[in-house]
């Protein structure tokens, strides 16, 4: 008789740990396009974008080098990489203007205030980023 009670008793568990599971699996699907942070596509590439803006106008071209896709660091030479980025040390500001997402992909609008010497003056102008999703991390894509 203590079979029979044992196993009665069980299901009930069975279908709340059940309940649980699948309560939890819908939590998380509706979460999927947000990620587990809570935040949007385009301001999880904002927050990375002006990471690696941040970190061009620091000129820790090791660090700028996290943000590009992992096929692109594989390949490239980081003091060719920074030849690319030679006129930052011109650059007074830079931030993310704006992020415009579709699927896996984000245009990024970056805004460059820079001196020039000669003649002496200010400008500032736009520079347009392609950011991808890789394995659940975005990174700046270059071909």
């Amino acid at each position: 008789m203590q079979e029979n009670e044992s196993s009665m008793s069980a299901q009930p568990f069975s279908l709340w740990l059940r309940g649980l599971v699948v309560g939890a699996s819908i939590m998380l699907a509706s979460c999927a396009g947000t990620g587990l942070s809570g935040k949007t596509p385009e301001q999880l590439v904002e927050q990375r974008a002006q990471q690696r803006l941040d970190a061009l106008m620091a000129r820790d071209i090791d660090k700028v080098m996290t943000y590009t896709t992992p096929s692109y660091r594989a390949r490239a030479n980081p003091v060719r990489y920074a030849s690319r980025y030679a006129g930052v040390i011109n650059w007074t500001e830079a931030r993310v203007g704006s992020v415009d997402c579709e699927e896996d992909r984000c245009s990024v609008k970056v805004m460059v205030t820079y001196q020039m010497n000669r003649p002496k003056m200010i400008n500032t102008r736009p520079l347009d980023e392609i950011w991808i999703k890789v394995d659940g991390a975005w990174y700046i894509y270059h071909e």
